[in-house]
């Protein structure tokens, strides 16, 4: 399962659909995309390049929305938002 996981950070888009379609094309059948913060609209435009641009027959199987706790450098807490993106053949 965790090498179903594909974490989502300041590269473009398409570096990350290009990952996607190598995981699906290795001869996996699931893909999760994770993503906080402000990252979490360039998840959810990943998963919709990818669904309707390069693989037809995935599909949104699970979406996951939440808040995180996290701690910073000076030790102060905050809450993050998170989304997890489920894709399956």
């Amino acid at each position: 399962m965790e090498n179903d996981i594909i974490f989502v950070g300041k590269k473009p888009v398409m570096s990350y659909v290009m990952a996607i379609l190598t995981h699906m094309n290795s001869g996996n059948n699931k893909v999760i995309i994770k993503a906080r913060g402000s990252a979490i609209s360039t998840a959810v435009d990943i998963s919709q390049v990818t669904i309707h641009k390069f693989m037809k027959d995935l599909k949104l199987s699970n979406v996951e929305l939440g808040t995180e706790e996290l701690e910073d450098k000076d030790g102060k807490k905050r809450n993050v938002s998170f989304i997890s993106i489920e894709m399956m053949r």
